[in-house]
């Protein structure tokens, strides 16, 4: 071996040492995040209700715009690190962005001024938020769902920009132990928002809660800091997202008299690609906004406030379950599921069926949206019954158990339907295309919110009139809420009808064969990251 052979053989191994050491960096990079937006959002309806005195329906269209807000962005941010700044920078810049979110948030509970004074006798003679409390919670809200922008969509991809240079064979291995750690480390976050964080604000209050956020947010934002000269940053590539600019530009150049065509036909042509994916792009759309209802009936629940006024203590202990935390149920179905749904619960199938083709990703897909109806309908029966058992018993002895069933159909949900999204997007799309794969899920949850936010004045409206409460009331008591679940398990089971159709009518070009072919797991081509982050997506 000559002595530039060896001296690149050299260099290429510190560069895989190097890619490997900071690959935990970055993952945790987005841990932090998930950590921070799910305690905060687990708990925030009661934040809101205790601290600044809103109303129910307030609160909950107040989160509805934060999580559009959340969805929506990354889809910019996406745009931004492939075309203009790169991945590197948009994390780092949307990392600060949620630091500054959170600190903000930490200090209204610290600082009296910027939250109306308690209620004074508890409940009655409430004061007003402020305007200018009111923006300072709502720029909290938003530098943090401006930092979701570009970690939850860049992190992964990121991440893989660190053994890009690597050979196929032993990229491909990485790769697996990559997604793996990262599924792993997604559900860590949510599981510990929900039980650690959550417990410390309820017992030790907002300020430690919040002061404990916004450590841990901060923490990694300066370590990320600190390892950026290591990184490898990847240049921009305009890639698909100008496939639409060249369409409309050629559109504009057909217009043009003839005597002006023969000078622009070079710089208005678009490549065959660029048609395709555009083509490709479209073709998803009908299943896309079938499925968008999926999102809406997962974050419509308002089992926070249920699981307040029930028995949260488990058995005959003392210890009570914060009532933010009562989503764990969901969580950890989601995190039991998808771990272990191709290295068991496929292999089981296939034995009691006798087919290698269990299921197809549509039928998955399918399968999570019947499952998000079935958890409506549970939920407006829980909810009769509490309501039923309230005004039997005057003081509310149900346990808050009764809500795990509707949180485990809801993971059961996103573990069939938002990871069998992202695999189907990536099947039908160009590899090309990756970064657009995870904006879409990522626009389906702002849509749903705007959905649920319109839907929820709505039925407040007509249901409120002539000085009856509306079903959405202040007073889970005076409310209707059984009645707001039935009717968007109604609804959704029309969309199921709706997503049928689609799933018949629209035949979608595969891009990626292997991927359909292995639909039920086993696929012989390695999956890129696009379509194994879905874990990350179903808040």
């Amino acid at each position: 071996m000559d002595e530039g052979a060896r001296e690149e053989q050299q260099q290429a191994h510190v560069l895989e040492k190097k890619g490997l050491r900071l690959i935990p960096v970055i993952i945790a990079n987005e841990v932090s995040e998930r950590i921070v937006s799910a305690s905060v959002g687990a708990n925030l309806i009661i934040y809101l209700t205790t601290k600044y005195h809103l109303g129910a329906a307030s609160s909950a269209i107040i989160i509805f715009v934060y999580i559009a807000a959340a969805n929506f962005l990354p889809v910019c941010g996406a745009i931004v690190s492939d075309a203009l700044l790169g991945r590197f920078l948009v994390v780092t810049l949307t990392l600060f962005s949620c630091t500054i979110g959170t600190i903000l948030l930490c200090l209204t509970s610290v600082i009296p001024r910027l939250t109306p004074p308690d209620c004074t006798p508890p409940n009655q003679g409430c004061t007003s938020s402020t305007p200018v409390q009111l923006f300072v919670l709502y720029a909290s809200l938003g530098f943090m769902a401006l930092g979701a922008s570009g970690v939850r969509p860049c992190c992964l991809a990121f991440a893989e920009d660190q053994i890009a240079h690597w050979d196929n064979a032993r990229k491909d291995r990485a790769l697996r132990g990559l997604f793996s750690w990262y599924y792993v480390s997604v559900g860590f976050s949510q599981i510990v928002a929900v039980t650690v964080l959550v417990y410390f604000q309820d017992k030790m209050g907002w300020k430690v809660g919040f002061m404990v956020s916004a450590a841990i947010i901060a923490s990694v934002t300066l370590l990320n800091l600190a390892v950026a000269p290591f990184y490898v940053k990847a240049k921009p590539q305009t890639g698909m997202f100008l496939n639409k600019a060249c369409m409309v530009r050629t559109r504009v150049c057909s217009s043009t008299n003839n005597e002006e065509s023969d000078n622009t036909s070079s710089r208005c042509t678009c490549t065959v690609e660029q048609v395709e994916n555009l083509k490709a792009a479209l073709s998803v759309m009908p299943m896309w906004s079938a499925m968008v209802m999926t999102f809406l009936l997962q974050s419509s629940s308002f089992g926070v406030l249920q699981a307040a006024t029930m028995d949260r203590h488990i058995g005959t202990t003392r210890f009570q379950i914060p009532a933010g935390s009562i989503s764990i149920f969901e969580i950890m179905t989601f995190t039991v599921w998808s771990g272990c749904y191709d290295s068991y619960i496929l292999p089981l199938l296939r034995r009691v069926t006798g087919r290698q083709r269990v299921v197809t990703l549509k039928q998955r897909m399918g399968i999570g949206l019947f499952l998000t109806v079935v958890s409506m309908a549970v939920a407006s029966a829980v909810e009769a019954r509490r309501r039923e058992a309230t005004a039997r018993q005057g003081a509310l002895r149900m346990s808050s158990m009764w809500l795990a069933p509707q949180y485990v159909l809801m993971g059961l949900a996103g573990a069939f339907g938002n990871i069998a999204q992202i695999e189907f997007y990536y099947a039908v799309l160009p590899k090309s295309m990756g970064s657009f794969v995870l904006a879409l899920l990522f626009f389906g949850g702002g849509v749903a919110s705007i959905m649920g936010t319109v839907i929820l004045k709505f039925v407040n409206v007509v249901t409120g009139g002539g000085g009856v409460a509306p079903w959405i009331s202040d007073d889970l008591n005076l409310g209707r809420y059984d009645c707001y679940y039935r009717l968007l398990a109604v609804l959704g089971a029309v969309d199921l009808v709706y997503f049928v159709v689609c799933a018949y009518v629209f035949n979608e070009t595969m891009q990626n064969m292997t991927l359909e072919a292995g639909a039920d797991g086993e696929a012989e081509e390695t999956l890129s990251f696009e379509a194994s982050s879905a874990s990350a997506c179903p808040n």
